[in-house]
């Protein structure tokens, strides 16, 4: 596994969430201890189910659906190394 591919997942995440999804980022706010969901980056539900959509369509993996719930409670490192194990490819 390169070094780079949750580098780039974890980029991947964050530019999506800025500039495609309208729910910008605090410089900053988003470390990767920070969770998807409350309290952190604060995505809900749709917004989480947007997110995993793009993520499988960009690194070719696949979620079912009743895994995409608790992406919520999951940290930004947590959600990019569940990526990294469902086979992510960049």
């Amino acid at each position: 596994m390169p070094v780079n591919l949750e580098t780039e997942i974890r980029e991947f995440v964050l530019t999506t969430l800025a500039k495609d999804m309208n729910h910008p980022v605090p410089e900053g706010s988003a470390g990767d201890d920070s969770p998807m969901g409350a309290g952190g980056i604060d995505l809900d539900s749709l917004s989480l189910i947007e997110l995993t959509i793009r993520l499988e369509q960009r690194f070719g993996v696949e979620f079912p659906e009743t895994s995409i719930e608790p992406f919520g409670a999951m940290t930004l490192q947590e959600l990019v190394a569940d990526l990294v194990q469902r086979g992510a490819s960049a």
